[in-house]
């Protein structure tokens, strides 16, 4: 996941396009751009938030009377994975709508993007999806492959009040659409105990959230700065209610 939103916002030329935006004077889509910012930096605080609590699961954990005991409310945690999953929808309807708007000045930056995410029902689509569905993507992997991991298998952590009562393997096999092919899903729910904990150890062993969390921030500053060295504040703030507006978007 934090792969994914960091391809984004590095193969999406955004210097060339505020260039664009500041040279046509369109406020509005000065406000995206704007707007683009702040639903990132909204990702990236639940992300970290997302990270605190799987880490404070590890360090709590301990095993009595074969019970496991651990600081992690599932409930709270699936609330803010649907959050996620609305972030990244604003996400990629602001980016959209920015670029087909900029279609008038320059298809390319456009067509660009079709390239890198396809439509609305690209891996995006797919992010939101699992998001939404109390469900924690581990695969930190190249845009064409996910949400499956290098070695194909397809890992997620599932939260849920209580232990799921549906056929696992069965809901397994329809995860990622069935195509006739047998996938290797890791689907491990927060009620499967150890399976759980050692499925959250290796996400930190092996994919190293906190340091592609560290990169993402550093992706996202480089943004804010060209947005800084192009527009004023009067440029970005000045259609901000508008756009807001047009997307349902608190003031």
């Amino acid at each position: 996941m934090l792969e994914l939103l960091k391809f984004l916002l590095e193969k999406l030329d955004f210097l060339s396009i505020a260039e664009a935006v500041r040279k046509r004077g369109n406020r509005r889509a000065a406000a995206r751009l704007h707007l683009i910012l702040v639903q990132s930096y909204e990702i990236l605080e639940l992300y970290s938030i997302l990270l605190e609590e799987l880490q404070a699961a590890l360090e709590s954990h301990e095993v009595v009377c074969e019970r496991h005991r651990f600081h992690l409310n599932p409930r709270h945690v699936s609330s803010l994975l649907a959050r996620q999953s609305s972030n990244l929808a604003v996400m990629e309807t602001l980016t959209h709508d920015l670029l087909d708007e900029l279609r008038m000045i320059d298809n390319e930056f456009a067509e660009a993007y079709r390239r890198l995410m396809p439509g609305k029902f690209g891996i995006l689509f797919d992010a939101e999806w699992l998001l939404a569905s109390g469900r924690l993507p581990l695969a930190e992997t190249e845009p064409s492959a996910f949400p499956a991991s290098a070695d194909g298998a397809y890992r997620t952590l599932w939260f849920t009040p209580d232990p799921p009562k549906e056929d696992r393997r069965e809901l397994e096999k329809y995860l990622y659409g069935w195509n006739g092919r047998e996938k290797t899903v890791l689907d491990v729910n927060i009620h499967d105990g150890d399976a759980f904990f050692e499925a959250v150890r290796e996400y930190f062993r092996t994919e190293d959230p906190e340091g592609r969390l560290k990169d993402l921030k550093k992706v996202t500053e480089d943004y804010r700065e060209v947005l800084l060295s192009t527009f004023t504040t009067q440029d970005l703030l000045a259609d901000i209610s508008k756009v807001r507006r047009h997307y349902g978007m608190l003031p």
